[in-house]
């Protein structure tokens, strides 16, 4: 599927493809499958995306998801759309993480950029679209009856009723409406090949699929992106040198310091209109910043969400590796971690620690020698469980 610019397009969703790097294996086994899904649930309602349908299949997914927009009299308040690729950076790192770790692995998991299609949102397209999507593992002879495969939101559109499928109702229902009535699993059963070839090549020659109407507006659409962008003045990605990239896009600025050699990718990033810093500047302020982590122990205050007795943890940052003494005595295996600088200079961390009966994803903010973060715990068999944690006190170590 060809490239297209993050742009908002009415009447319009997204299909979404991922696939392993080097044709990898991204789902080994149950586990996995379901580990991934946890993750989207929790992305999804933190972009508040719309889901359509999905499918997880071992070496690629396929997602048919909306960013919702607020609208009000008509004009978009929020545009969302250009969220897409924030949301399936934070979904597919985070899985990353967990993969890793479980695996001892290192480096990326997925090909380097999601792709993505944008399809009508009518019912010669949509509906369609969500047949294709659910029929994929039957037609790679995944499984013998898609209806009966465990990793697609088949099942939902099957008994819309059903509990698990909360998270994607709302959308599901604008899709089961457009049937007027008739039976879904009929529908998608009565798709041709015939019909399945021309959705996949559609979407491979022009990465749109929709009415002739539908093509040529978005056509015109990208052709007025591309004019205002010539006239801000955007430019593609320039490598400066060995040490990190400097990209300008449309009055956004980042910066990316590799520490290699520490296990740490640093990125600095910030969307604000202004004057850019020289080069060299930013790159020793962001070297200086990453020293605020680099071989530190924190002692931290976790608050349980559910309410509870307040407990207290032990966080380590030393050779590029973050441990919670908590969690190491339990399983829980030290991880490498990522950071990120924002726009006000303070440091947000992140990282997903994995044991044989769960995973543990951590994000912390750095402000003022003050650390504030959240703590996800998903443990097989147990209820998930969910912290803040604030610092008590900090120090350096050897």
């Amino acid at each position: 599927m060809p490239r297209l610019p993050r742009i908002y397009i009415k009447d319009a969703v997204n299909f979404v493809t991922c696939r392993g790097a080097h044709d990898e294996t991204l789902f080994r086994d149950e586990r996995d499958y379901s580990m991934f899904l946890e993750l989207l649930k929790k992305y999804q309602e933190q972009y508040k995306v719309k889901m359509f349908a999905y499918c997880l299949m071992p070496d690629h997914l396929h997602l048919l998801v909306d960013m919702v927009k607020e609208v009000r009299d008509g004009e978009i308040l929020e545009d969302k759309s250009l969220e897409l690729s924030d949301f399936m950076h934070d979904l597919n790192n985070a899985y990353t993480k967990y993969f890793n770790g479980r695996y001892e692995r290192k480096g990326h998991l997925f090909r380097e950029r999601f792709k993505s299609a944008l399809v009508e949102k009518d019912e010669n397209y949509l509906l369609k679209m969500t047949a294709y999507i659910h029929l994929n593992p039957q037609k790679l002879n995944i499984t013998t009856d898609a209806k009966s495969y465990p990793y697609s939101s088949y099942k939902y559109y099957l008994d819309n009723n059903c509990s698990e499928g909360a998270h994607i109702k709302a959308a599901m229902q604008e899709v089961l409406a457009l049937l007027q009535d008739k039976n879904y699993a009929g529908f998608v059963q009565d798709m041709t090949e015939e019909e399945a070839d021309f959705i996949h090549k559609r979407l491979q020659r022009g990465g749109i699929l929709g009415s002739e109407q539908f093509i040529s507006r978005v056509k015109s659409e990208v052709e007025e992106y591309h004019a205002q962008a010539e006239e801000d003045g955007q430019e593609e990605p320039v490598k400066q040198g060995n040490g990190y990239k400097l990209v300008i896009a449309a009055g956004g600025i980042f910066l990316i310091l590799a520490l290699v050699s520490g296990g740490v990718f640093f990125y600095y990033y910030n969307n604000k209109k202004q004057v850019p810093l020289a080069k060299d500047q930013m790159a020793v302020k962001a070297a200086e910043k990453s020293q605020e982590l680099k071989s530190t122990q924190w002692q931290i205050k976790l608050i349980p969400s559910a309410g509870g007795s307040e407990v207290i943890d032990t966080l380590i940052f030393k050779g590029g590796k973050f441990t919670s003494a908590r969690l190491d005595v339990v399983g829980y295996s030290s991880t490498n971690y990522s950071l990120l600088m924002d726009d006000k200079g303070r440091i947000i961390w992140e990282t997903m620690q994995t044991s044989t009966g769960g995973t543990a994803t951590w994000r912390g903010e750095v402000d003022q020698a003050k650390m504030t973060g959240m703590l996800s715990l998903r443990q097989t068999g147990k209820e998930p469980r969910d912290f803040s944690f604030v610092s008590v006190s900090s120090r350096r170590v050897e």
